[in-house]
């Protein structure tokens, strides 16, 4: 009767997915749109208030380019047209706030470009700029660009106040454990006074006023990671309206970046990002059907680091930056977190250790990871195609109702992981990788998360189905090489009732007093079953204005960017 019930009160989510995928002619292809090509703005003249000038000089960039060196070439021109002087920028981009995911696909960064006494009273007589900006996506360093692009422009910068100010963007800064950057304020076409606003960072802040006033970054020794610092600029001048009086500027600095550092994924669909589009844009649930991994032919469709948007078995064609800029996948968020660029995540949604090791679908994708010698590998990897074809194959239900008939559900599992000879393929692919490279090896576990639709298993078991997977993962790591091999545990995804013995409860929300994990940070479908389910226990949550930890588009399964960020946070820095 307990399975039964469980049934019953499921039924609705269950419907409502089969109502979906039902009919998938009508749900529309999403398009691929192209990246954003360089495109510059009219340059304008800034005001530093120490008496010289300043070109500031607008570029929207492709969003792939934040956090990488551009270059930025400006000539000023006589009134006759003659070259009086070029002017040189190498910067690094900073692309603003964090957003998680980016589904930006472009980004405006003003350069400033500081003038001496003699170039000041030329812009100023009426002198015009020509600006060439140029920058390019090299994903390994190989000098073949995935993206490159430029736009030349030339004419008078504007002066005085526009309707919104214009003003200048701090690069990316990078500063060692324990050191300190300073790079000058912003500087915009009206003289402002810069503070930084309150927020958390791990160093201290201040501006520095002098000649030139000047923001300082100091790093603390313990930390390592990236920092977003919030300036407030004021208007200084009279006139000028209440909605220019202000202006926001951000600073970036990441603390022991590791530029240097070559970074390699694999594995599936929860190192792949599966639910996202490669521009950061959410699947929905009447395009899982034709996102769902098909039997054969992986081709990676409506992953974060991959352009298909259907799964067709038409192969893999990654993003040219494998989804690094979306900001998805906890790789990619652990790459942008210590500013590594050299980065590509070569997972595929639906794949298993077989198809990376020899003799594999990808194994030859496995060899050229091996070839560009990484640092470090990342991967999860081992629950395909153990977990849906159990949580979704229908002549795959008999665990659990032998289960909880009989008992043996360990032993049933435990069973069906030798029947796919998880151990053996684990280990070769294991092995190939610790032979072959160098890398440091990450191995991150598997998420909790209870899908609404897995409708013949309790939450119970399905905590103890993923707490076993990972103990297999972790079993062969240390069976192999535990110094190359490290094994990553993420956070609990809380359930938000109680799954004891698997994971003590011992969090309440209820008047009666009853304990569970914690609050929920599954699904929302899912969280709305738990909730008829168990109407006396139940604990919502993410709470704080957190999005859930789970998706929704794929009924529960894998992680949401917000979740992904947990999971990266669990990956020690790059040394």
């Amino acid at each position: 009767m307990r399975v039964n019930r469980r049934l019953v009160l499921a039924l609705l989510p269950a419907a409502q997915l089969a109502a979906a995928l039902a009919a998938p002619a009508q749900a529309r292809p999403v398009p691929v749109k192209p990246p954003v090509q360089i495109e510059l703005g009219r340059p304008a003249l800034g005001n530093p208030g120490n008496g010289l000038a300043s070109l500031l000089v607008p570029v929207r960039y492709p969003i792939q380019l934040a956090g990488r060196l551009v270059e930025t070439r400006v000539t000023l021109l006589d009134r006759g047209g003659k070259r009086l002087r070029t002017l040189v920028l190498h910067e690094r981009l900073s692309g603003g706030r964090i957003r998680r995911p980016d589904r930006r696909r472009g980004f405006t960064f003003v350069h400033r470009v500081g003038l001496d006494a003699e170039l000041s009273r030329l812009v100023r007589a009426g002198a015009s700029v020509e600006v060439v900006a140029r920058g390019g996506l090299d994903v390994d360093e190989d000098g073949r660009a995935e993206l490159r692009s430029s736009d030349r422009a030339s004419g008078r910068p504007t002066r005085g106040a526009r309707t919104k100010p214009v003003c200048s963007n701090l690069p990316h800064l990078r500063v060692r454990p324990g050191q300190q950057v300073s790079v000058p304020v912003p500087v915009c076409d009206t003289r402002r006074e810069w503070t930084v606003l309150e927020g958390r960072t791990h160093g201290h802040v201040r501006i520095s006023h002098g000649a030139q006033e000047r923001l300082v970054y100091r790093a603390p020794k313990s930390f390592r990671g990236r920092e977003f610092v919030q300036l407030s600029g004021k208007g200084l001048e009279a006139g000028a309206g209440a909605s220019a009086n202000y202006e926001v500027n951000y600073a970036q600095v990441t603390v022991g970046a590791a530029p240097s550092a070559v970074v390699r994924a694999l594995g599936d669909s929860v190192t792949a990002g599966f639910g996202f589009y490669d521009d950061g844009s959410s699947m929905t649930l009447g395009h899982l059907l034709e996102c769902r991994p098909a039997a054969k032919e992986f081709d990676d469709a409506c992953s974060s680091n991959s352009l298909n948007r259907t799964s067709k078995g038409t192969g893999v064609e990654y993003a040219p930056d494998f989804g690094l800029a979306d900001n998805v996948s906890w790789a990619a968020q652990w790459a942008n977190e210590y500013g590594v660029t050299n980065y590509a995540n070569y997972a595929v949604s639906g794949s298993e250790p077989s198809d990376w090791a020899p003799g594999g679908e990808f194994h030859a994708t496995t060899e050229r990871i091996e070839s560009e010698d990484p640092d470090y590998v990342l991967m999860t990897m081992g629950a395909n195609p153990l977990l849906s074809n159990m949580l979704f194959g229908l002549n795959n239900m008999g665990c659990a109702v032998y289960a909880d008939v009989f008992g043996g559900y360990r032993e049933c599992i435990e069973k069906a992981f030798a029947e796919v000879h998880l151990q053996a393929n684990l280990a070769s692919l294991y092995k190939g990788l610790v032979e072959h490279t160098g890398a440091t090896i990450y191995l991150m576990q598997y998420h909790l998360s209870v899908p609404s639709t897995a409708l013949a298993y309790s939450a119970t078991q399905i905590a103890e189905m993923v707490k076993l997977l990972n103990r297999e993962i972790a079993a062969v790591a240390a069976a192999v090489n535990p110094q190359r091999l490290r094994v990553v545990a993420p956070p609990h995804f809380d359930v938000g009732i109680d799954i004891s013995p698997v994971y003590p409860s011992r969090f309440s929300c209820s008047r009666l007093g009853y304990e569970v994990d914690g609050p929920s940070v599954q699904s929302t479908p899912t969280q709305d079953e738990l909730d008829v389910l168990h109407p006396l226990s139940f604990c919502e949550g993410p709470g704080d204005g957190e999005p859930p930890w789970v998706i929704s588009g794929d009924t529960g399964i894998h992680p949401s960017a917000t979740g992904y960020l947990q999971m990266a946070s669990q990956v020690p820095p790059p040394s």
